[in-house]
């Protein structure tokens, strides 16, 4: 699914930078095996822990106690920070629980995800579950991410 929307990226002229916490550079990764990564990969942030959101990318401690760092508001923010960082079309930001000993609850059980894909002046918030092992939950996040941002580009031309 990278290769699909790497080419939907390239033969727009788009760029992108991923901002990621559970995916911890597997988004970046996938890109950049990429035949296209050359032309739409701009890099990425790894903010795997909460310190990282706060000290690199400026996320407020309060927000992140409030929502928890696996959140949809913690998510919206690493986009809009992101951008003020990072000079790129597309601005993706994941957060979620691919493991146990995060922020999980019964209404946010672990495999739960949040991204944001931040494109054209908008921010597009997404919320998802992936079942199965680590590796699993990792290929299911990138594959919904990756033909979200497809979705997201050309629906934008409409």
């Amino acid at each position: 699914m990278s290769n699909s929307c790497a080419k939907v990226l390239a033969d727009k002229k788009l760029t992108v930078v991923f901002i990621e916490s559970a995916t911890a550079g597997y988004l970046s990764h996938r890109f950049s095996v990429c035949p296209y990564s050359g032309d739409v990969l701009m890099g990425g942030l790894v903010c795997y822990d909460a310190s990282l959101k706060k000290n690199v990318l400026g996320i407020s401690s309060q927000l992140i106690e409030q929502y928890t760092p696996e959140s949809l508001e913690v998510t919206l923010e690493l986009v809009k920070k992101s951008r003020t960082v990072f000079d790129a079309d597309l601005h993706v930001a994941c957060t979620g629980l691919l493991k146990p000993g995060g922020s999980e609850t019964e209404e946010k059980p672990v495999g739960t995800f949040f991204y944001c894909i931040g494109y054209g002046g908008e921010i597009y918030d997404f919320r998802c579950f992936c079942s199965g092992p680590s590796e699993q939950k990792l290929r299911s996040i990138n594959s919904l991410i990756c033909k979200s941002m497809i979705e997201v580009v050309t629906s934008a031309d409409d």
